[in-house]
């Protein structure tokens, strides 16, 4: 079974029907489950069925996990952040002091999409913090103001296309077709004399630090697409936008599942018996849970509200599963003590 690709885990194609994919994750879901699975890894398995599900059920994380191959660029709620995104971005170079120049029909070319990763520890995903970051890009060169042409002189209009940026070639007969004009690759300019400083790009690099907000709640895998955030295009094409793709680190007790946080706990055998109180960490502090009398190993208890809380008021629980503490040394008296009770019990 694929560790990396959803499609391979369901064992559906990449244009399976809904009703297909429902189809396929109830055989495996039967199949691996542990009542009917003896086998260890059939819980690790169930749960990377029931990842695969629940983005290849929903259109939307479908088609995100389609097209970026996460399902995430739209699963971070980034109301409130637009004012601090905006600042983060305006200091980038101003998009409106860009020598555009002339264009041609087809236009100058996109920048490049950048794509960067923030590691994030499991208490800065869960609470939300702020990270800097520093990257480098490519923006308008100064010398030219992004015109490519050596200062004091200007592109001129391209003698292929005379300016269209594009060509028609003759198919015979009636066809023709319209394509890039193959001299000044569209912009319908060329430059006779480039600027010394970036050969004719139009384009120089920077170093940009910032801070970036993080929103408490975010996932491992998550990610948010920044527009404009990313490399100016060549001669005063547009920029490419900013990829941040968030990777968590793990909890040495807690394991995230959605807003719901997992742990397990030991109980010594007195407590299952007779009930009491246990003690248990939380991440909002140390909480207590009420054991009922009788209660079995491997019992699963609800924390109400234990979970992730995110800025837009929603919250989860934090759920505990109780093992019995069997020790493994016991002294005489411990030995004594054990063996009447067992008499009486019996």
């Amino acid at each position: 079974m694929a560790e990396d690709d959803y499609y391979d885990i369901l064992g559906v194609s990449r244009k399976a029907t809904q009703d297909e994919i429902r189809k396929a994750y109830r055989r495996l879901a039967k199949e691996y489950h542990p009542d009917r699975n003896p086998d260890k890894s059939a819980e690790e398995k169930l749960k990377r069925i029931n990842e695969a599900y629940d983005v290849l059920s929903d259109s939307e994380k479908r088609a995100n996990y389609d097209r970026y191959g996460t399902a995430d660029f739209q699963g971070i709620n980034m109301d409130g952040f637009g004012d601090l995104f905006g600042s983060l971005f305006r200091g980038f170079g101003g998009f409106g002091d860009i020598g555009f120049g002339r264009r041609g029909r087809a236009g100058p070319s996109p920048g490049q999409t950048l794509r960067m990763t923030i590691k994030l520890s499991f208490d800065e995903a869960f609470f939300g913090t702020e990270k800097e970051i520093a990257f480098k890009r490519k923006v308008s060169c100064e010398n030219c103001r992004g015109s490519g042409a050596k200062p004091g002189t200007s592109p001129t209009t391209c003698r292929t296309c005379n300016g269209q940026g594009q060509v028609v070639r003759s198919m015979g007969g009636f066809m023709s077709v319209a394509q890039t004009c193959p001299t000044c690759g569209g912009l319908g300019e060329s430059i006779d004399s480039p600027c010394p400083k970036c050969r004719g790009e139009g384009l120089q690099e920077e170093r940009k630090e910032t801070s970036v907000p993080i929103p408490p709640g975010i996932e491992d895998g998550q990610g948010i697409r920044i527009q404009g955030g990313g490399n100016f295009g060549p001669r005063g094409g547009p920029p490419g936008d900013l990829i941040l793709m968030f990777s968590v680190e793990p909890h040495e007790s807690f394991v995230r599942r959605g807003l719901h946080i997992y742990m397990e706990t030991n109980i010594t055998y007195s407590i299952a018996v007779l009930g009491g109180d246990v003690e248990v960490p939380t991440m909002w502090g140390s909480s207590k849970i009420r054991v009922k009398q009788g209660t079995e190993g491997g019992t699963l208890f609800r924390m109400k509200g234990k979970g992730v809380h995110t800025e837009d008021g929603r919250s989860g629980d934090q759920l505990v599963r109780v093992n019995i503490h069997v020790p493994q040394k016991l002294n005489k008296e411990q030995r004594e003590y054990l063996s009447k009770f067992d008499d009486i019990f019996n």
